[in-house]
């Protein structure tokens, strides 16, 4: 495994616990820092937006 590969593996086995104890505290935030975790959170795919359309499919027709 390349470090890289190995650096991110343990980034995201240490952050998202964090990520996800900070979602259930998000009504403690402001609304800036809630937009920045629900951005996290969606680009991580940590929380359920249901079932994608189009470009945003993770295996969609780059043609399209």
């Amino acid at each position: 495994m390349s470090l890289n590969r190995s650096a991110e593996q343990t980034y995201r086995q240490w952050s998202t616990p964090i990520l996800l104890e900070l979602k259930e505290r998000e009504h403690q935030m402001t609304p800036s820092d809630r937009q920045a975790l629900e951005n996290v959170l969606l680009e991580r795919r940590l929380i359920n937006t249901g079932n994608p359309n189009g470009s945003d499919r993770r295996k969609a027709d780059p043609a399209s």
